[in-house]
C-alpha cells in the first residue's frame, strides 16, 4: 500500500532542485587605494589624450571622476575654516559651487601633456579619526617623483585633503589665503576670490 505521504515527498523533493532566486549582492564602497587609482587612470587618459581633448574636454571627462573620488563640498568648508558659519546658506552654496569649479579647472590645466608618466599608489594606512592615507607618486621618466599623498575619510572613501609634496596639506594653504579674505571683505569676497582662479587657470580663446 502506497504510503499518502508520497506524492508530498516527491513535491518537496522537486522543489529542493529548483534553482533560488537571484539575490544581488549590496553595493559596496571602494577601497581607499581603489578610488586613487581610479582617479590616477583618469588622469593618465586625459595626459594621453591631452592635445585632442583641449581644456574644455579634459574639463568634462574629469568633472564626474572628481565629484566621484572628493568630497568637494567637504573641502570647501574646510577650505573656509571656522568662519565657515558667518556666511549665508546663499553664499556657502555659492562658495561650494565654485571650490568644485575650481578643483576640476586646477586638475583640467595641469594635467594638460603626457611624456611617460606613471603613477604608483601605495596600500591605505590609517591615520588619526579613522581616515585613510593612500602615498602616491607621480613618476617622471627625466626627474624626481612628485609625491601626492591623498587623505579619504570613510564611510564612502572620499578624498579630503591632499598632501603636496608628501606633508604640506593644499586645504591649510586655502584656509590661510579664504580665511583672510573672508575676514576682510566678506563672503562676496570670498566667492570672486575663487572665481579669479577659475579665470587664470582657464585658457583664453
Amino acid at each position: 500500500m502506497r504510503s499518502p505521504d508520497l506524492p508530498r515527498r516527491f513535491a518537496l523533493a522537486f522543489a529542493l532542485l529548483l534553482p533560488l532566486p537571484f539575490v544581488a549582492p549590496a553595493a559596496q564602497a571602494a577601497e581607499p587605494r581603489q578610488v586613487i587609482e581610479t582617479l590616477d587612470s583618469a588622469l593618465l587618459d586625459v595626459m594621453k589624450n591631452a592635445a585632442s581633448l583641449g581644456f574644455q574636454g579634459r574639463y568634462q571627462k574629469l568633472a564626474p571622476v572628481l565629484d566621484q573620488t572628493f568630497n568637494l563640498p567637504l573641502m570647501a568648508r574646510i577650505s573656509v575654516g571656522p568662519d565657515w558659519s558667518t556666511l549665508s546658506a546663499a553664499q556657502q552654496q555659492k562658495v561650494t559651487d565654485a571650490f568644485r569649479r575650481f578643483s576640476i579647472t586646477t586638475y583640467a590645466a595641469r594635467f594638460n601633456g603626457y611624456s611617460g608618466e606613471s603613477f604608483q599608489a601605495e596600500d591605505a594606512k590609517p591615520v588619526s579619526g579613522g581616515d585613510q592615507v593612500v602615498n602616491t607618486k607621480l613618476v617622471r621618466p627625466n626627474a624626481d617623483p612628485v609625491p601626492l599623498n591623498y587623505r579619504l575619510r570613510g564611510p564612502n572613501w572620499q578624498i579630503i585633503d591632499i598632501y603636496l609634496n608628501g606633508t604640506i596639506s593644499q586645504l591649510a594653504n586655502y584656509r590661510s589665503e579664504f580665511g583672510a579674505t573672508l575676514r576682510s571683505g566678506g563672503g562676496d569676497a570670498l566667492i570672486k576670490l575663487i572665481e579669479g582662479k577659475i579665470a587664470e587657470l582657464t585658457p583664453k580663446k
